[in-house]
């Protein structure tokens, strides 16, 4: 089972470089020096102080996400619903602390709003989860048809209930409590200490891909028949990979919430969702190379300032880069979950357990 798992993700790993092969043909069709660009990346987004607390930072909420998404795809569950449940979290956040205003201290503040973000993520990831366990629908349609929904419902609230009371041109909540906000560390830039809560998410990542629990969600992925021997039965594996995943979006939803927007703005997910789900996938969903994926995608917007100065190349290549990450994703997860439903269907074909 490991040789195939080892197949897997090699797979994943080809279509990642034929995404970055991608990316250097763009950069060759704009007229410019893959060498110089790369140099330029690299300036822009690790150059100087200020700029690797820019990439650090970015990086926080999508290696948050990544860990959560990591679960549910060792089930051969895709969750593209990170963006609506990181929306739902910064919601509750924002619903919770709000009312308190500075009345409450930072060590009931910081942890009030990290558990709202979290149960706010969790509850939305039962939408698609109970729509596939019931009626069998596809949890990718169903995810991003919640996502849909989390959208529509901040541009209301930032209309209604959760609208600055001081007034604003755009539509925007109050800025949070200044007890609430994740505090910076003294350096160069916006680098908050969310870092340190992401490092202890990792270990205990690190910690739960080395138990039984992995393991045994492995074999669901690969055998569902096997795993069910052992006791774990598809809705207990699918609500609770999927909640777990949907916890650390809401999670991140609060992180990006307290440590840089300091409000609630319609634009609290900017697509940070779907990118957890890129960083998911190239870190093979294993914690350490999920942070080092992390680190190198929030780069390459971070950076694609750099390589505009050295090449002339529009800074707009980062977003490029990322959409042409996200497709080869995607192609890699659509190849995985092929080679494993027709793995996981051989032995039905044959009746090798029905005895």
């Amino acid at each position: 089972m490991k040789t195939l798992l080892r197949r897997e993700y090699l797979v994943g790993a080809v279509v990642a470089v034929a995404g970055f092969g991608l990316v250097v043909l763009l950069v060759l069709a704009s007229g410019g020096d893959p060498v110089d660009a790369a140099i330029g990346w690299v300036d822009g987004a690790f150059g100087l102080p200020y700029n690797l607390s820019q990439t650090v930072t970015s990086a926080i909420p999508l290696v948050v996400i990544a860990l959560g998404a990591a679960v549910p795809l060792r089930t051969g569950v895709v969750v593209v619903g990170a963006e609506g449940q990181m929306i739902v979290g910064a919601i509750a956040a924002a619903a919770v602390l709000l009312p308190f205003g500075n009345s409450v201290p930072s060590w009931m503040a910081l942890p009030l709003g990290a558990a709202a973000g979290a149960g706010g993520g969790a509850a939305w990831s039962l939408l698609p989860g109970l729509a596939l366990l019931r009626w069998r629908v596809s949890e990718i349609l169903s995810a991003l048809l919640a996502t849909f929904i989390a959208v529509q419902l901040l541009a209301y609230l930032l209309r209604t209930h959760l609208r600055d009371p001081a007034g604003s041109a755009t539509a925007r909540s109050a800025n949070i409590p200044d007890p609430a906000l994740i505090p910076w560390l003294p350096v160069p830039g916006r680098f908050s200490t969310a870092v340190f809560a992401v490092l202890v998410l990792v270990l205990v990542a690190i910690w739960w891909h080395r138990g039984r629990g992995a393991s045994l969600l492995e074999i669901f992925g690969e055998r569902r028949w096997l795993a069910e021997r052992t006791g774990v039965t598809p809705m207990r594996a699918l609500l609770v990979t999927t909640v777990v995943s949907g916890a650390a979006a809401g999670l991140a939803g609060w992180f990006q919430l307290a440590a840089v927007d300091e409000r609630l703005t319609p634009a609290v997910s900017g697509g940070v969702g779907f990118g957890g789900l890129i960083v998911a996938v190239l870190g093979r969903c294993r914690p350490i190379p999920i942070v080092v994926a992390g680190v190198v995608y929030a780069a390459i917007a971070t950076g694609a300032g750099g390589v505009q100065v050295r090449t002339g190349i529009p800074s707009a290549i980062g977003t490029v880069a990322q959409a042409v990450l996200l497709g080869t994703a995607l192609l890699a997860i659509a190849l995985v979950r092929r080679s494993t439903a027709r793995r996981t269907a051989a032995p039905d074909a044959r009746g090798g357990h029905d005895g």
